[in-house]
């Protein structure tokens, strides 16, 4: 049984039956009708079956089938045009080119995992979210990215299921919530490291190992049980049965109005403003501490104490800028999806497929991205990076090296 628009139910073989004997198939079995003729039926009330229609009163089948179809017509009259059908030369290169992104993104990433690991220097609290952050990133590479890959390769069909289709789309809406999740965190590490440097100290391993597992527990509930209950579809059931009936064998995550409202707020926007304004407050800090270091050089006092306070200043200034730079990169590649997030389905679900995956593939792309930032901005990252490539540390070059290295040059950081 399946129900009906109108709040009845109707028996699903018992329409379509009436559908091919009664329209003008001279006696068609069920097989003739095209799964859009069988299914939009289903969008009458049962007035219209039971009570109003000329079918109830013996009157003309044609009238009622050109009926069924101009339902999904007036429904889906705005909707964007249908993905188009690439060539398999085409299909094959876009996936070979996507194909790079999860590689790049796992190795990148695990080099991240093994620095941390390997070199002293970068076993910090902090760095916790780091390890974290780059767990999240290859997660993304290995539970989301091939499903991506696989339907492109498949040219747009899903046939994997419809248990494995909400997996997908909920690991999706999950890894994304985990990495904003984490740089929330930094930013408020960052944040007590500059403003309330006291407090920073007071910071201990359990403090951290809440946050993280926030960090993982809370996305779950954000995605996984909305998406499993189908409330993102919860107001549009009409839309998703015409525009994808079963038989297309399609997988797409469409949302409703409030979905996409709630869910943007609280996996994107919300915490991209909560970070801005942690950025903010770090930078005017980081300004009034360097007019006071300015201020006591220009008096001539360069104690060991304000030399150890400069070195400290500036080490967690420029951890302060970097993070700020991953902040910064994070909301320029998913800004876009996020965007037509919310406004596609206020506009009746009329943005073209293309802009929505090269949006989603741009997101994806940020996880692949913050190793590359840590090598650049990060001086000590740079160095495990570079170890680690050379394979020094298999070779016996250990961090007691660096730490003279590091003692013997006068770092900024």
């Amino acid at each position: 049984m399946t129900r009906v628009a109108g709040g009845g139910t109707a028996d699903v073989t018992t329409v379509t039956s009436y559908l091919v004997t009664g329209n003008g198939f001279d006696g068609g079995s069920e097989e003739d009708a095209s799964p859009l003729e069988s299914f939009t039926l289903l969008n009458f009330t049962d007035d219209d079956w039971l009570g109003n229609s000329s079918v109830a009163s013996g009157g003309s089948w044609g009238n009622n089938t050109t009926a069924a179809w101009s339902v999904c017509d007036d429904i889906l009259k705005d909707r964007a045009e249908p993905p188009p059908d690439y060539t398999s030369a085409t299909r094959y290169g876009v996936s070979v080119i996507l194909t790079l992104v999860p590689l790049l993104t796992m190795l990148g990433n695990f080099i991240t995992i093994l620095a941390v690991l390997t070199h002293r220097k970068l076993r910090t609290k902090t760095n916790a979210f780091i390890v974290s952050l780059a767990i999240a990133d290859m997660c993304v590479s290995l539970l989301v990215m091939p499903f991506g890959i696989y339907q492109q390769l498949n040219n747009k069909v899903w046939q994997l299921g419809d248990i494995l289709c909400r997996l997908s789309s909920s690991l999706d809406v999950m890894m994304c919530t985990v990495s904003i999740f984490h740089l929330s965190c930094l930013a408020i590490d960052r944040y007590l490291a500059i403003c309330r440097p006291f407090l920073h100290e007071r910071l201990k391993v359990w403090h951290i190992v809440m946050m993280l597992i926030g960090c993982w527990v809370i996305p779950v509930f954000i995605s996984f049980l909305p998406i499993m209950n189908d409330w993102n579809k919860l107001g549009i059931e009409d839309y998703l049965a015409c525009a994808y009936p079963p038989e297309a064998e399609a997988c797409v995550f469409i949302v409703n109005i409030p979905f996409a409202i709630v869910c943007s707020l609280i996996a994107f926007y919300i915490p991209v403003v909560f970070m801005g304004v942690c950025n903010a407050k770090i930078y005017m800090a980081a300004n009034k501490q360097a007019h006071q270091i300015r201020t006591l050089e220009a008096a001539g006092n360069h104690s060991h104490v304000n030399s150890h306070k400069k070195r400290k200043f500036h080490h967690e200034a420029k951890a302060a800028k970097t993070l700020g730079i991953i902040m910064g990169c994070f909301s320029v590649c998913w800004f876009p999806f996020f965007i037509m997030n919310i406004i596609d389905p206020i506009v009746g679900y009329r943005i073209p497929y293309i802009p929505w995956m090269v949006a989603l593939w741009l997101g994806y792309i940020n996880s692949m991205m913050n190793p590359v930032l840590y090598f650049f901005f990060n001086r000590h990252f740079n160095r495990a990076y570079r170890r680690l490539l050379q394979c020094r540390v298999c070779k016996g070059v250990r961090d007691y090296d660096e730490e003279m290295i590091t003692g013997m040059t006068n770092t900024s950081e």
